[in-house]
């Protein structure tokens, strides 16, 4: 559900060009451009295996505005070659040494942060970004301190923020975000984003998936 949430969030003008940092399977470029978005969509992942799986679901749902690069963040914006109005990022949350470990290899590199830290994550992001381009993110509520203040010596400034909550009077443990690369310092809380009303899905979010 998380890159689901993540793609709803994100606001995309016409022609800007948009990165998915991991991209996995490619599910939030084939999300948005299945649902009409004609922008060139690009995404970037370090796995072979998820790479094949994100090239063939581009095959299969026809999305030519689709480009998937194999490669690594971490060494830089070299593998692309060019910037972004847009970045988009379903980051690992875990950090190292917390939480049970998979034993699938695959499964590690998507969860915990040892593989691309948030830090990492922030740096390359804003490398990749135009002046005044774009980063969403959805991460954990008990690590948004800890985003904000790297976002910020990152020169990403936080704009947006929604909390993400399974069902009405809980608490959120999660929160979407954008920043805008060197904007200002206002910063609007939106209305909390409600996942299930009772034992079905809300509203708002059974629209993401019709």
């Amino acid at each position: 559900m998380d890159p689901i949430l993540l793609a709803n969030f994100v606001r995309l003008k016409k022609h800007e060009r948009l990165l998915d940092i991991g991209t996995g399977c490619g599910i939030i470029p084939v999300y948005l451009a299945t649902r009409g978005c004609e922008n060139p969509l690009w995404g970037i992942e370090i796995q072979e295996e998820l790479f094949g799986l994100a090239v063939r679901n581009k095959e299969l749902n026809r999305c030519e505005n689709i480009e998937v690069v194999r490669g690594d963040i971490r060494s830089g914006a070299g593998t692309l070659k060019k910037q972004f109005h847009v970045i988009v990022s379903n980051p690992p949350y875990v950090r190292e040494g917390t939480g049970r470990e998979s034993p699938k290899a695959s499964r590690r590199v998507a969860r915990q942060d040892s593989f691309l830290d948030l830090e990492t994550l922030l740096s390359a992001a804003s490398s990749l970004l135009f002046k005044k381009g774009r980063l969403y993110l959805i991460y954990p509520t008990r690590r948004l301190a800890e985003v904000i203040f790297l976002a910020r010596s990152q020169r990403l400034e936080p704009k947006r923020i929604r909390l993400v909550q399974a069902r009405e009077g809980e608490e959120s443990n999660l929160f979407l975000m954008e920043c805008i690369k060197e904007g200002g310092s206002n910063v609007k809380v939106e209305k909390q984003l409600i996942i299930y009303e009772g034992d079905a899905y809300s509203e708002e979010v059974k629209g993401y998936y019709a």
